[in-house]
């Protein structure tokens, strides 16, 4: 919803489909904007969330919760890194 917003750009649905789109990202080069993803139901990839700088990140932790940030940095989230994809912003 976020990137239709800001970019007009529709992604795909469903976290394995979004971590394949755009560019790999190291967790240490990690920028405002880009995608992470976490082993969260012993799946890859089955939870995502978008970084905001700072160590933190955007998620909905399921659905009908409310979105929430939290640190990436928490030995939770640690443990389950899958990794992270940046999206370019499109050309206009």
């Amino acid at each position: 919803h976020i990137f239709e917003r800001a970019w007009g750009v529709r992604l795909p649905p469903g976290t394995e489909a979004l971590s394949k789109v755009g560019k790999a990202v190291r967790a240490k080069d990690l920028q405002p904007g880009d995608l992470v993803f976490y082993n969260t139901r012993n799946k890859p990839y089955s939870h995502v969330g978008i970084y905001l700088g700072d160590g933190r990140f955007l998620h909905a932790p399921r659905p009908g919760a409310k979105v929430r940030v939290e640190s990436v940095e928490t030995r939770y989230w640690r443990a389950r890194f899958n990794g992270a994809r940046r999206l370019d912003p499109p050309t206009f």
